[in-house]
């Protein structure tokens, strides 16, 4: 009887523990039908860092629109506004970002014949009013002839918070256009006796620029034709930022059959910019 008995229990015991095992397997079983493959996966989006363009006032319409387009290059899905500041500081904005606009296009629009210090302000007012509108910490400027004079102006009398991360400037006058003052095919830096007060005026306030800031220089020559813009005063920026900038300073030259206007439809102008900013 108690061997009887014995038996049972062990039998009893060795049942609840296949009972169990077998319970465990049909669970595992269970959940591992509930759960489907990973096909996809969603990446949140990134931060929003925008170009902002700051061009000639005497491009045409058809100029600006030229180099836009070839700046946008490969970029072209992301949205283009516009952001506009009177003299008396009012300011506006044509077009809105969409959420999917991670390095969006805003092209800034200043008054004409304002000096320097006035044209610095309105920029520092109008970059301003863009954050808070288009939600954005960073920026990355690219200028444009005269316009690469503004920016210089700006990047010396901003604060750390308000510099570009990146800044590009194509083609600008920093020692003007007058070849008594330039070698029009040297890309040495302009002698102290050849500097205009615009170029030693920079070059004096150089120290207040962010030394974390990337710069490109772009210049641009014709080839077996006169071009109005020396190669030596667009390269001249050069004793502004070279001394200062720790991070990146680049210089390049865009050679082309025309005069320096053709850098405007130069193709490989986007991929300059673009490769040096990504």
């Amino acid at each position: 009887m108690k061997a009887t008995t014995k038996q049972v229990l062990t039998g009893a015991t060795w049942l609840v523990v296949l009972l169990a095992m077998i319970g465990g397997t049909m669970l595992w079983q269970q959940q591992v039908h509930k759960s489907k493959p990973v096909t996809t996966i969603t990446v949140t989006s990134t931060e929003r860092i925008p170009m902002v363009l700051l061009l000639d006032d005497h491009l045409t319409h058809n100029q600006i629109q030229q180099l836009t387009a070839h700046i946008q290059n490969s970029s072209a899905t992301q949205t283009l506004v516009t952001a506009k500041i009177t003299a008396t500081g009012t300011v506006t904005f044509k077009g809105q970002l969409l959420n999917s606009d991670n390095r969006p296009y805003i092209q800034v629009q200043l008054p004409k014949n304002l000096n320097s210090n006035r044209q610095t302000h309105l920029l520092k007012q109008l970059l301003t009013a863009a954050r808070q509108q288009f939600k954005f910490r960073r920026f990355n400027l690219v200028s444009y002839g005269r316009g690469g004079l503004t920016a210089t102006n700006y990047v010396e009398h901003t604060t750390t918070s308000l510099s570009p991360q990146h800044l590009v400037l194509m083609a600008t006058p920093f020692n003007g256009t007058s070849r008594q003052s330039n070698n029009r095919r040297q890309t040495t830096p302009v002698a102290a006796k050849s500097q205009t007060a615009t170029l030693a005026k920079l070059i004096a306030h150089r120290h207040t620029i962010d030394s974390k800031m990337q710069v490109l220089i772009v210049a641009g020559k014709a080839i077996k034709v006169d071009q109005p813009l020396p190669l030596q005063s667009a390269l001249a920026g050069q004793s502004i930022f070279k001394p200062v900038v720790k991070e990146v300073y680049q210089q390049k030259v865009l050679r082309s059959w025309r005069t320096q206007s053709g850098l405007l439809n130069n193709h490989q102008i986007g991929n300059t910019i673009q490769t040096f900013i990504n």
